[in-house]
């Protein structure tokens, strides 16, 4: 393995400093009832109620999501980034505050929510979250107190159901494009168009 794939990843120092009113807030984002909440980006913002705000506008009307979270960035606490997989460990309990898990597939990707745990501190919360949730597919895992995570509710999610924003996606684009041209033109004569296009540049 070369030095520089062998090199421990750490993204502490990624940000820049928050301006002296604000705080970096870190956002993940829900694609579908049911699914995890996976890292989108980041906010700043002066307070809670803010944060929330800033992440649906930027974020719900970036992608399609049924959900959001957010916490403030040096609330969370991650492991170490393993080279290979993080292997589980004998720690359980029950005691202490709830943690939010959240899991990292591969280097490189994204977080993602895996469940919670309850712990007094951090450092446990860690060792317990690594016990319940590591194995093949997880190289690392950040925790933040359940109590510092806030969620938008059904209510607050009112971007994507009454405004059509699916232009902004790609899948989006292609649709309205299709539909544009059919209305002036058959089927096969804009697949044979798209066809030709394609072709000619790539």
């Amino acid at each position: 393995m070369s030095k520089i794939r062998e090199q421990a990843l750490t993204f502490g120092e990624e940000l820049p400093p928050p301006t002296p009113d604000t705080m970096h807030w870190v956002v993940y984002t829900c694609k579908k009832p049911g699914a995890p909440f996976k890292w989108a980006g980041y906010v700043d913002a002066p307070d809670e109620a803010l944060a929330l705000q800033y992440a649906r506008e930027h974020y719900g009307l970036d992608e399609a999501c049924v959900g959001l979270i957010t916490h403030r960035h040096e609330d969370a606490i991650d492991s170490e980034y393993a080279l290979k997989n993080l292997e589980p460990i004998d720690a359980s309990g029950t005691d202490g505050d709830e943690w939010t898990v959240l899991t990292l597939n591969r280097r490189g990707g994204n977080h993602q929510t895996a469940g919670v745990v309850h712990a007094p501190n951090a450092n446990t919360a860690l060792a317990r979250a690594q016990a319940s949730f590591a194995g093949s597919k997880v190289c690392s895992i950040r925790v933040v107190k359940s109590s510092q995570v806030l969620e938008t509710n059904e209510e607050e999610l009112l971007i994507w159901r009454h405004h059509d924003m699916s232009y902004k996606l790609a899948r989006g684009y292609s649709k309205q494009v299709r539909s544009k041209w059919t209305r002036i033109r058959d089927e096969q004569t804009y697949e044979d168009y798209r066809q030709e296009d394609i072709a000619d540049h790539f």
